[in-house]
Formats: C-alpha cells, sequence, structure tokens
C-alpha cells in the first residue's frame, strides 16, 4: 500500500532548519553486509536527518548471490536488502524517498515490485507516475516551519539503465514532466519559483565541466569514457569546493537530452546531486546550478575506501540558496581501528567501468608479450651460447 497520502508532510524544524542526508550505492543483494549497516547507523546518528534520500542502486542487480536458486528465491533476497536498509530509518523514524540506479534495473524483480516494497513503510514519500518513463519519477515538498507555503522542492528522475556498454539517455518525456511540474508549482506558489534539487543517479554530462583537462601524464590525471575518450582530467580546484575528492571520470550517457538546460530555465534549481559514480565525493557550480555527488555508501562493489560514505545537506529556511553541504566519511565517521576487510580492498582495486578496465587489460597484455618476447630471445641467446660449448668440445 502507498502510504503517501496518510503520512505528515514534511516540514522545516522551528527553528528555520532542514538536513538532508543523500545516500547512494548501497549495493547489497542479500541482506546488508555488516561493514554499510556499522557505517549508516553512524551517519544517521551523528548527523541527525530529517530526510534521507536514495540516489540509486540499492540493489546490486547483478550480484552472485541473485545467479542462484528460483525466481522466488531471488525475489526474497532483494526484499530483505531492502527491508534491513529500510529498517534503519524505521527504528529511527525518519523519512525518506528513493530513485533507482542501473543495477537495480538489473534485478530479476521489477522496478514496479520493488516499489510496492519501499511503499510498505510508512514514512516512504516516493510516488510512482507511471505515464512518465521509468519508475518513481516524482516530487517532494518541504512545507515553511510557520505555513503551509512550500519552502523547498525536490524532484526524482529515474536515469534508466545500461545500454551496451554506456547508459541510456533521460527519455524526452521525462524533461517534459519536470518542465509541467515545475511550472504548476510555481503557479500554485503565486508566481514565485520555489527552491528547488534534483537527485537521479546517473550524472548530467555537464558536471564534466567541474574537471581540468590537462596532458597525459599529469599527476592524478584520468582518461575520460567514451565520448571523452584521448582526453585527461583532473578535478578542477578553483571550482570545486573545499575538501572535494575524485577518483573517476563522469560514466554520462553518450546522448544529451538538455535536461540541464531544461532546469536553468526558469531560476528554481539550485543543485544536482547524483551517486553512479562511486569514488566520487566533490560538488561545484556550473553555470549557476550546483553539481556534485555523493560516494558510494556500500562495502560489496567498488569504492574510494574509507572515503565511503554519505553527503549531507544543511538548509535553512529564510535562504534556501545558502545551504551547506559536505560528505562524512567511513574514516570520519568510525573508528581509527576499523580497517577495511580484504574483500573490501579487492573490490576497490577493480575498475570502475569497462573503459577503465581497458588499459589495464591493454597494459597486462603489453606486458606478458615484452615478457614473452624476452624469453624467447633468451632462450635462442643461450640456447646458442649451449650449442657454441658443445662445438668447441
Amino acid at each position: 500500500m502507498n502510504t503517501l497520502n496518510t503520512r505528515p508532510p514534511l516540514r522545516f524544524r522551528a527553528d528555520g532548519t532542514f538536513t538532508v542526508m543523500q545516500i547512494s550505492d548501497v549495493q547489497d543483494c542479500d541482506g546488508i553486509t555488516p561493514r554499510t549497516i556499522a557505517l549508516l547507523e553512524a551517519a544517521l546518528d551523528q548527523e541527525k536527518p530529517d530526510f534521507i534520500i536514495f540516489t540509486g542502486d540499492q540493489v546490486k542487480g547483478y550480484g552472485m548471490p541473485l545467479w542462484f536458486g528460483t525466481a522466488e528465491q531471488k525475489c526474497k533476497k532483494i526484499e530483505k536488502t531492502l527491508e534491513t536498509l529500510l529498517s534503519l530509518l524505521d527504528r529511527r523514524g525518519i523519512p525518506f524517498t528513493f530513485t533507482f540506479g542501473n543495477h537495480d534495473h538489473d534485478a530479476p524483480m521489477s522496478g514496479a515490485e520493488q516499489i510496492r516494497i519501499y511503499h510498505r513503510h510508512a514514512l516512504c514519500c516516493a510516488e510512482d507516475n507511471p505515464d512518465v518513463p521509468g519508475y518513481a519519477n516524482h516530487t517532494v515538498e518541504v512545507l515553511g516551519s510557520k505555513d503551509d507555503a512550500p519552502a523547498l522542492n525536490f524532484y526524482l528522475l529515474d536515469s534508466h539503465d545500461s545500454n551496451g556498454f554506456g547508459y541510456k539517455p533521460l527519455d524526452p518525456a521525462q524533461i517534459e514532466w519536470y518542465r509541467r511540474t515545475r511550472d504548476d508549482l510555481i503557479a500554485k506558489n503565486g508566481g514565485k519559483v520555489v527552491p528547488s534539487f534534483l537527485f537521479q543517479h546517473i550524472p548530467v554530462e555537464e558536471i564534466i565541466q567541474l574537471y581540468k583537462k590537462v596532458n597525459r601524464g599529469t599527476e592524478g590525471a584520468l582518461e575520460g569514457f567514451r565520448t571523452h575518450k584521448g582526453s585527461f582530467y583532473v578535478l578542477d580546484d578553483k571550482k570545486t569546493a573545499k575538501g572535494s575528492f575524485m577518483g573517476e571520470l563522469p560514466s554520462a550517457p553518450d546522448v544529451n537530452m538538455g535536461l540541464f538546460a531544461a532546469a536553468r530555465e526558469r531560476g528554481d534549481m539550485v543543485g544536482m546531486f547524483f551517486g553512479h559514480d562511486h569514488n566520487n565525493g566533490f560538488h561545484g557550480n556550473v553555470q549557476g546550478i550546483d553539481l556534485g555527488y555523493a560516494p558510494s555508501a556500500g562495502f560489496t562493489a567498488y569504492g574510494p575506501g574509507r572515503r565511503r560514505g554519505v553527503r549531507v545537506f544543511r538548509f535553512k529556511e529564510d535562504d534556501i540558496a545558502d545551504y551547506q553541504t559536505y560528505v562524512r566519511t567511513d574514516e570520519q565517521l568510525l573508528s581509527a581501528d576499523a580497517k577495511l576487510p580484504w574483500n573490501v580492498v579487492l573490490h576497490d582495486f577493480t575498475p570502475s567501468s569497462f573503459g577503465a578496465a581497458k588499459p589495464l587489460v591493454m597494459r597486462s597484455v603489453r606486458t606478458v608479450a615484452v615478457t614473452t618476447l624476452a624469453i624467447v630471445v633468451l632462450s635462442v641467446v643461450f640456447g646458442h651460447q649451449k650449442k657454441r660449448r658443445a662445438t668447441d668440445n
């Protein structure tokens, strides 16, 4: 049952503050691994958010535990994962919403069935709009502390799944839904824009503008993927906030459908935040809109070591644009001796994508080829010397 119509509306606190926590890329598929639970519980207890936004890949749809068993058994594992995750919020009475990531779409359980699990929870704020492509495209309003006028608005969009070695672009109907919903909200608010943030799993292409193109061989430089292949980048510290970190280039769709351009049309969009690229924890301003990432919060896929974590937003009702945001990491939240298990360290050496794996494969092939050639040459040389010694004798 969808409990959306029975829960109380979200509202700024009496002191005019509202705290949001973005959690991304938990990526489990048979319950939640204990280290992920420890990280999330510490984050929830220390930051005390008023609202949680999951930005996709709650489920590791390709995970090995889902390779075996009947369809019913696989669905039970996904259900166990989501119920374990959401129980952390239920116990603390924290409302939440979510969007899907590409690996939620990989799961052997439909998006509609997954949504039904979320909707069992009384504090779930997510809706599904069946007339809009994808799942759970919706908005969540936060009302003012003293009246029922919307003071802050969140858009959640489904950024779909893989498309060969890349990712599917948004459907034009989703962008039109955003425009229509935005304009309706402005009309309902007496012609005034409602300060808004958009959350989805896969980033918009424009986030590449927070990187700086550099020469190959520059310290810390990484090669771009697909449409940026052959170009090398580092994070632009003049455009990004203090404390930002980057471990990979954006893995965005190859086709830009114009969501960012639409978000700039009415001046309502303050920020757009994403998951998907696990090793990234930065934000900065692009053409008047803040763009940024939450790093991976899960320990069953690759990630930035102990910089796995969550992103926190602290809003002030009287000036939404003057918000504070930062990443809280595993290293900050848990004790210094909470070392990573060996299997997590192994995950972190896993390439983040096919594009990232290809150079490693090519280097391995070159290494094997050079080693083989050296062995052949040495064998010929030593064989020739051995033959000469035998002849001389």
